[in-house]
């Protein structure tokens, strides 16, 4: 526990000096390539042709550096981080993380339209696994580090800790408990604090104070919702078709970089608003000093400009650059009230819609609306705006939701064959499919052997069904066995004249699809086929299996082993037997510095040692006879819960 503690406290000062060195590298880089640290001031006193060109130059670099982040081992991104937290799967790896920062910063400070945020919520979350491991916490204590380094990465960010818990609590995990609430709230204090030393206090936008001049404006805001609604998901859907274009053009990475990066030089060519992540514009837009068409010409532009810098291969968020599009929009939307519902006697006073733009687009983009609310009112320490942020961010995520199904955050989730639907439960039983429980090689004749080779199969313990490959699969069980026994004329019959069809599962059903389909089987499994062929069966007992593993998180019946084929991670179920456990222990003291033979831990503790994880290993490994722990070294160990207790203590 102590262990624990110590780690949400390090994690904490961990995202909050890497967001702190990231916005000072980037300042600095700024003031070297622009000869300041604003963006938008640097651009503009640009020539026309360094306009165009230092975006481009930019793009090719972030593309070289983000393929050297692909081939690093381990996931990264904000995608592996639900994946890590909520399913407890994926490792997050700091060295690609690094290397997508970089990327980012060369992005950045050439004008790439892409926010900063991703790179250090990342980081939080990379800083949470690797402490995990590195102190040796059980699974789930590393879950919550990583959701706790998430929320201090999110809040050194934006300078927002009760938005930080509620990104985490909304979009990482879907869930609230102590157990997570208080971990995250803790290191996303200490992130904010120390940040706040280090950089200011103040809110990100400077201090805020909009009203409503009149209720009826509520209703301006819950149109400014439904408008948000629509925009959220046509931009996230502009995205992905892009990304999917880029995909399938024949050039090198780094050329589609470049051409990237040209897209926003072009665009910041007449409109230097559009580079950068948005922040120096966003303030322009508050105070009313961008108003007008102009606004309608940003939304289109910035949201372009953000689509080729991503789709190209530039790493980043697209928080920022969203909350732009949002101010952008509700400053709009705040130039037609005067003339609709109330008069007012400033401008700039306009520019509560364009605060209130932010928080839902950003509800419209990650369907996190209570999230998007409070951070709208602690960039701005704007509180007087609670009620219509409120009702607009609801508003936005609903009609986002209706739709498009994913967020911005889900979407890569989903295209990786995770569905991110439902409730946590929900989730958990969808990630698990069909192949990763399956039996292979059934019992099976062909359609002309015989009957008596299937009778004589059914007649083997715990076999209940013969299948008979072909199209459609068919079988014969235990019902047609005592059917073809009394019939004398059986001698003469084939296994294909009196097999009957059956129905089949996909390899990609997931248990919920399963546990509807074998409710129905009369024998408690269901063969598993894809494009006719027979793959295996999956039963009754492998479900039930499952879903204590992944569900319950029991791992009693079955137990989740990664493995890899061909350089590919897969997973595979694994029954127990009766009272067995298998976990990763930490190689206890005692037995440091000397061959593990002589621990004869078989002998002393009635568990066997199955594989050996070294100090800082991402993967597994045989272990060899010669085999000497390590400090840092764990033990993959098959036993019962006593004896691997047993071990621990030493």
């Amino acid at each position: 526990m102590a262990r624990y503690g110590a780690a949400v406290v390090l994690v904490g000062i961990l995202g909050a000096a890497f967001a702190i060195a990231f916005r000072l590298l980037l300042h600095h880089g700024l003031g070297l390539i622009l000869g300041t640290g604003d963006v938008l001031e640097g651009f503009a006193a640009l020539p026309w042709y360094a306009r165009l060109l230092l975006p481009a130059a930019g793009g090719a670099v972030a593309a070289a550096i983000s393929m050297l982040a692909v081939r690093s081992p381990g996931g990264h991104g904000v995608a592996v981080i639900l994946e890590s937290v909520a399913l407890g799967r994926g490792q997050i790896r700091l060295p690609a993380v690094l290397l997508k920062a970089l990327a980012s910063l060369a992005a950045l400070c050439t004008g790439g339209s892409i926010g900063r945020e991703g790179s250090i919520i990342q980081f939080g979350g990379g800083a949470g696994s690797l402490l995990g491991r590195w102190l040796q916490l059980p699974a789930r204590e590393t879950r919550m580090l990583v959701a706790a380094g998430t929320g201090a990465g999110f809040a050194a960010a934006y300078n927002t800790p009760f938005a930080a818990v509620l990104f985490v609590v909304e979009i990482v995990t879907g869930v609230l408990g102590i157990d997570i609430l208080v971990p995250v709230a803790l290191a996303t204090a200490i992130a904010t604090s120390l940040t706040r030393l280090a950089i200011g206090g103040a809110p990100i936008y400077g201090q805020r104070q909009f009203a409503l001049v009149t209720q009826k404006e509520l209703l301006a805001h819950c149109a400014l919702g439904l408008l948000a609604g629509a925009v959220g998901p046509a931009f996230l859907a502009a995205l992905s078709a892009a990304e999917t274009a880029v995909r399938r053009i024949p050039l090198p990475r780094l050329a589609i970089g470049a051409l990237g990066g040209l897209v926003v030089g072009t665009l910041a060519l007449k409109l230097p608003q559009v580079t950068g992540n948005g922040y120096e514009a966003i303030q322009l837009i508050l105070d009313a000093k961008l108003i007008g068409l102009l606004l309608g010409v940003l939304l289109v532009a910035k949201a372009a400009a953000t689509i080729a810098s991503v789709s190209s291969g530039s790493p980043g968020g697209v928080f920022t650059p969203s909350m732009f599009l949002g101010a952008a929009l509700g400053g709009l939307v705040g130039a037609v009230v005067p003339h609709v519902i109330a008069s007012r006697g400033s401008p700039a006073e306009a520019g509560g819609y364009a605060l209130a733009g932010m928080a839902a687009v950003i509800a419209a983009t990650t369907h996190a609306p209570f999230m998007a609310a409070t951070l709208a009112f602690e960039l701005s320490g704007d509180y007087s705006l609670v009620i219509p942020l409120i009702a607009g961010t609801s508003i936005a995520a609903l009609l986002s939701r209706r739709i498009r199904a994913d967020s911005v955050y889900t979407e890569e989730l989903r295209r990786r064959g995770i569905p991110w639907r439902g409730s946590l439960t929900e989730r958990l039983a969808h990630a698990v499919i069909a192949r990763d429980i399956l039996t292979m090689d059934p019992p099976r004749v062909a359609a002309d052997a015989p009957v008596s080779f299937a009778l004589e199969q059914l007649n083997a313990p715990n076999v209940r069904v013969v299948y008979v490959p072909g199209t459609p699969i068919r079988a014969l069980d235990l019902n047609d066995a005592k059917r073809l026994w009394t019939d004398p004329g059986r001698d003469r019959l084939r296994a294909g004249d009196v097999a009957h069809e059956v129905p089949v599962v996909a390899p990609r059903d997931s248990l919920l699809d399963l546990g509807e389909k074998l409710w129905t089987t009369d024998w408690g499994e269901l063969p598993v086929c894809d494009e006719g062929k027979l793959l295996g069966v999956v039963t009754r007992r492998a479900l039930l299996g499952a879903l204590d593993a992944e569900v319950l998180r029991r791992d009693v019946l079955l137990t989740r082993v990664v493995r890899f084929e061909g350089g590919r991670e897969a997973e595979d179920f694994f029954e127990l037997p009766p009272d067995r456990r298998i976990e990763e222990v930490a190689v206890p003291r005692s037995f440091l510095d000397a061959p593990l033979r002589t621990a004869h831990l078989r002998e002393r503790f009635g568990v066997v040692v199955i594989a050996v994880r070294k100090a800082g290993a991402a993967r597994v490994e045989e272990v060899p006879p010669d085999y000497v722990p390590n400090r840092g070294d764990r033990l993959l160990v098959v036993g019962a819960p006593a004896a691997l207790e047993a071990l621990r203590s030493g």
